[in-house]
């Protein structure tokens, strides 16, 4: 038995449109979603199980770029697949950026303090 977890970041109705046309696959043996939840698991049909992630990345794939959701991306960790917008970091933190290293504080002044390491 291959169980594939699929998570949606958050958007609880991209999943359920996924799991409906999943569940109208003939690769899915047994599909169950938690109600209000983003996250589906799944369970691949036996002649299924060698090439599953693979198999239903494209499906879904399918699915958004048919549905012009082409922001979307299809993330791969073991058996868990995550389908969500990428977003940078500078997009979702309210860290501050040393421009020079990378280097990420919390505040303008720890940010100053951490400029003069630079000789700045």
């Amino acid at each position: 038995m291959v169980e594939i977890i699929i998570n949606f970041a958050g958007d609880v109705l991209l999943a359920q449109a996924i799991k409906g046309h999943l569940s109208s696959q003939k690769v899915v043996s047994n599909i169950h979603m938690i109600p209000e939840t983003d996250e589906i698991s799944i369970i691949l049909n036996m002649n299924n199980k060698r090439n599953g992630n693979s198999m239903i990345k494209e499906i879904i794939r399918n699915y958004l770029d048919s549905h012009n959701l082409t922001r979307y991306q299809i993330m791969e960790l073991e058996n868990i697949l995550t389908v969500g917008i990428p977003k940078k970091i500078e997009e979702i933190s309210n860290l501050l950026m040393c421009e020079i290293c990378g280097w990420r504080l919390n505040t303008e002044e720890e940010l100053l303090v951490h400029r003069r390491t630079h000789w700045i």
